[in-house]
């Protein structure tokens, strides 16, 4: 393990001090109101974690700075001193990070050494679980290229390490942070339209595109073209005998992250569409009638849709299967075989090239 010298440590100790009472506790003059609003946006732009290691590598300048007024220096050596060396040299209003007035003018690029205050920052990936984190690391990592100088060894390492952890994230996940969604369900006589957007003036924008189309069955005379789309929205749901409008928000959240579970899980399943041309037009018959059935009395507990059946794809007992045309257990056979749960057949589904076609 690498060992530092004692007062070494202590000048960073006090260093990292005296940020934190220039933020928190400063004198009432103005430069100093001044210099703690500047280190607040520092800390809000990079973060402690990204900070920390800017002002660390200072030390090496305080200590040849205080070996050259040892004699004369009217302070003790404690953060008083390093406070006064901050005053003077350290410019908090850079728009990146903070620099050395030296730096600045060119004059000394040790900052770019190591500090000599701790051991590197392992290099193992680092999660980053939000756009805002992103969006920092990306600020970082512009301000380390325009400004490489200005980089201690120790901050160019633990960089390297996050961007690394994010190039990880990025990999293992389609969204790499929580995004939060409108939708909205519309209920008509035909069924259900699902609609979803990033914000609500997007969504309101497809909600009320959808008024417009079927305008007429609103009962007003006015062209909606000439009005805006959250008054189509509600003159049209206002107007309409039967159709309905419901709006929501939702988080989609990345796979690797895990949201906060506050009820117990829904259950839910999966469908395949298939068009209703993979029947047979006796069978077609069939499941009309079975659908008007009592559901005990059915052969198969199916659900009549607008325009087809939703069948489930379980296995049934031998003497169940008999009741049932081969056609409907091909496709029953076919879609448990996909791990679908149920099957939607629909006339505007989709044919699969695997199975029988029937026109009728």
């Amino acid at each position: 393990m690498t060992s530092y010298a004692p007062f070494r440590l202590e000048i960073a100790a006090c260093l990292w001090e005296t940020v934190l009472n220039f933020r928190d506790r400063p004198p009432t003059d103005p430069d100093a109101l001044q210099r703690a609003l500047a280190i607040h946006r520092a800390f809000d732009r990079l973060g402690a974690d990204a900070l920390r290691p800017i002002v660390l590598s200072w030390t090496p300048k305080i200590e040849r700075a205080w070996r050259d007024v040892d004699d004369d220096c009217p302070f003790g050596y404690d953060w008083a001193y390093i406070g006064q060396w901050m005053v003077e040299n350290v410019d908090w209003t850079h728009p990146h990070h903070p620099v050395l007035h030296s730096d600045t003018t060119g004059q000394d690029a040790e900052q770019a050494s190591s500090t000599g205050i701790g051991e590197a920052v392992s290099s193992g990936p680092t999660d980053t679980v939000s756009c805002q984190d992103h969006l920092a690391l990306l600020a970082r990592a512009r301000s380390a290229l325009e400004y490489p100088d200005d980089l201690a060894n120790h901050a160019r390492t633990q960089l390297i390490a996050e961007i690394r952890g994010a190039e990880d994230l990025f990999e293992q996940s389609p969204l790499p942070w929580p995004v939060h969604l409108h939708a909205a369900a519309i209920e008509h006589r035909y069924g259900t339209n699902i609609h979803a957007a990033i914000d609500e003036a997007t969504l309101d924008a497809e909600i009320a595109a959808w008024c417009r189309e079927w305008w007429k069955e609103a009962g007003d005379e006015r062209d909606p073209a000439t009005l805006d789309d959250e008054t189509v929205i509600a003159v049209y749901f206002d107007g309409h005998p039967s159709d309905g409008c419901a709006k929501d928000q939702l988080q989609v959240v990345p796979p690797l992250l895990k949201a906060p579970s506050t009820s117990e899980a829904v259950e839910m399943g999966r469908y395949c569409v298939l068009s209703t041309a993979h029947l047979t037009v006796q069978t077609a018959g069939l499941l009309d009638g079975w659908a008007s059935w009592p559901p005990t009395e059915r052969p198969i507990d199916i659900a009549a849709s607008v325009y087809g059946w939703f069948v489930p794809t379980r296995s049934l007992e031998e003497a169940r299967q008999a009741q049932l045309p081969a056609d409907l257990l091909r496709l029953m056979g076919f879609g448990r075989s996909r791990g679908f749960q149920f099957l939607l057949l629909d006339c505007d589904g989709d044919r699969s090239d695997d199975l029988p076609v029937h026109d009728w």
